[in-house]
């Protein structure tokens, strides 16, 4: 009889294995994301990118940035992709110390392949963009620019779900100071961008 029970005992707890684990602990969620947030995320790993991995307060540290949401099939992200990059060829942005960002918005409908053949392939003249193109996933954390505390928000959630193209200039504390959602590359808008610190 007592042979009976310790199977039985034994077939339940192997039936149960990798079932109990330790709770994670939850991730304390403000009403708002924070005002001065970072995140870290895969890059296309071009010598453009920097690495394979970018830190948005790492980067940070050298200035402020422009960063621009991308959609692969998203024909106003190509005419911007396109001004800015003649912008920078021109000089442009000689007088400030803004770097430009891409990152890709839509990481649930789009591949990093998507991407690398639109935005990172050199041959392609058109939307070529010769500054870091981040790839995101749908749930990459954000966290607290001072603390690195998870935000409990998802990035596009936290940078407000941008539409694309939208630019978004962040100061070097991590804060969204100008945004801009103008669908065709506006030379005005463009310059109100990098005039903004001045």
């Amino acid at each position: 009889m007592r042979y009976d029970l310790l199977v039985l005992v034994g077939i339940t707890l192997s039936l149960c294995t990798g079932c109990i684990a330790p709770e994670s602990p939850e991730v304390e969620r403000g009403e708002n994301p924070p005002i001065h947030m970072t995140f870290e995320a895969s890059t296309l790993d071009r010598s453009e990118d920097g690495g394979a991995t970018f830190n948005f307060k790492q980067h940070l540290r050298e200035g402020p940035s422009l960063v621009l949401w991308v959609g692969a099939g998203c024909s106003g992200c190509h005419d911007w992709t396109e001004l800015i990059r003649t912008t920078m060829d021109e000089g442009g942005f000689n007088d400030t110390n803004i770097s430009v960002v891409s990152v890709h918005r839509w990481a649930l409908f789009e591949t990093t392949e998507d991407v690398m053949e639109t935005f990172g392939d050199d041959t392609n003249t058109s939307y070529y963009t010769p500054w870091t193109v981040v790839v995101p996933e749908v749930d990459t954390p954000t966290y607290e620019f001072e603390t690195g505390l998870d935000t409990g928000y998802p990035l596009y959630e936290a940078y407000g779900n941008p539409s694309t193209p939208t630019l978004q200039l962040i100061d070097e504390s991590g804060a969204i100071v100008w945004q801009s959602k103008t669908y065709w590359a506006n030379e005005t808008v463009l310059d109100e961008a990098l005039m903004f610190f001045d």
